[in-house]
């Protein structure tokens, strides 16, 4: 009886939370831990169906994190969709989802089918993808052969992020209803090749771009062609795979704003002398980042940063009136 009791005044006291204080906490919960929380309290299970902003669904972990996750599980994942068709049952206004975060296995059918359903149901203004390599297909021998792959956008996604873990991908094709409306763009652990899909499809509202921790294994060309209306561009990490890979940057931008290139960790100006193993995280990234050629128009640039990156040549076209300029040279 004393239990029923405390566990009574504890829901009490969980009911009187402001709503959105409860929305807080549980957009901070793994899909795991959010159905364990909200069995609690039914005004936590009113908040999952109804209004709760972000969600963040883990469909299997990647290796080495847990064991139990890291095997796909289509029950598991099914549940997390009857959740999300739960949450997006109502009006527009009731179950809008600002962000979206999928963690799953790029190398499993089922799970891409499921994310595939889940981008298009919630219709989040942010998506944020994280694919990874089960342990069984984990190959370093492989890492820039993951395959082609694509991301439909529905039509509320102005922002969408990619973040492999561990193993590099391939940059996806983005289609879909959503690529007219995407504003923001991060590309973070990926191989660039020949076939850069951001060199094809167009996107005619795209203003801020975003690459990181790539490795370049050909050359790539950022373009008012395919992003007319991009304003501000980043590189950070974003080195060459190879000795004898002649990757070049070539940025043409009308509208182009600022443009920051850097690589903080470490840069180095002699070649490797075998192929660099690329990862997206840890200490085995490969930061050599001497290009062939960095070539430069941006008629409307008014802030250029160049950090620790370097060039066999450099050739500037066009550039705005410089308010803001800064080179950094590493210390070895």
């Amino acid at each position: 009886m004393e239990n029923q009791t405390t566990a009574a005044a504890e829901e009490d006291h969980i009911s009187k939370l402001p709503d959105d204080v409860l929305v807080h906490i549980l957009s901070l919960c793994p899909y795991p831990t959010l159905m364990r929380t909200v069995s609690v309290s039914t005004s936590w299970q009113r908040l999952l169906s109804q209004q709760l902003p972000n969600l963040t669904f883990c469909l299997s972990l990647p290796v080495h994190k847990e064991p139990s996750m890291e095997t796909p599980s289509e029950e598991r994942v099914q549940s997390m969709a009857r959740t999300l068709r739960r949450r997006c049952h109502g009006t527009a206004a009731d179950y809008t989802i600002k962000n979206l975060r999928l963690v799953y296995r790029k190398d499993v059918a089922m799970e891409c089918r499921y994310v595939d359903e889940f981008i298009a149901l919630a219709n989040a203004t942010k998506l944020e993808l994280v694919p990874h390599i089960g342990a069984e297909s984990f190959s370093f021998s492989s890492a820039d052969e993951a395959g082609d792959w694509s991301v439909e956008l529905p039509p509320a996604t102005v922002e969408l992020e990619v973040q492999p873990f561990c193993i590099a991908v391939r940059p996806p094709r983005i289609h879909g209803p959503g690529v007219n409306a995407l504003r923001s763009l991060t590309l973070f652990g990926l191989v660039v090749r020949e076939d850069f899909p951001l060199a094809v499809t167009l996107f005619p509202s795209l203003e801020d771009l975003h690459i990181g921790n790539c490795t370049l294994a050909a050359s790539m060309t950022i373009s008012s062609d395919t992003m007319p209306r991009l304003k501000h561009l980043r590189f950070t990490e974003v080195s060459v795979s190879t000795d004898d890979t002649k990757a070049a940057i070539t940025v043409l931008a009308d509208d182009l704003r600022t443009l920051r290139m850097s690589c903080r960790g470490c840069s180095y100006t002699e070649s490797p002398s075998e192929r660099l193993i690329f990862m997206c995280v840890g200490h085995d990234t490969a930061l050599f980042t001497k290009y062939s050629l960095f070539r430069l128009r941006a008629p409307k640039l008014v802030v250029f940063e160049w950090r620790c990156c370097y060039a066999d040549e450099v050739r500037v076209d066009a550039v705005g009136r410089l308010s803001d300029v800064a080179i950094e040279i590493a210390d070895r």
